[in-house]
């Protein structure tokens, strides 16, 4: 590209640091890491409902994540 003066503009470096988990982009390697040192990793996975119908898969899973925290997830389908 040509800059006003007629020259060729120089080309600009742009280094960004992107966290693995999220795809979440920052200026520096520090937040970075930090950011995917944020995200919780999953400690244990359990079939809560079988109740399949005509479905082929479980209803409902709980997952433990490595602070402790339990969470029951439910299939898109029966959220209405």
């Amino acid at each position: 590209m040509l800059a006003r003066s007629g020259k060729e503009a120089p080309i600009v470096t742009i280094i960004i640091y992107r966290c693995e988990k999220c795809k979440r982009d920052f200026n520096n390697i520090a937040d970075a890491k930090k950011c995917e040192k944020s995200h919780l990793k999953i400690k244990e996975a359990h079939i809560k409902s079988f109740g399949y119908g005509i479905y082929p898969h479980p209803y409902e899973i709980e997952i433990t994540f490595n602070n402790g925290d339990k969470i029951i997830y439910v299939a898109e389908y029966l959220r209405g």
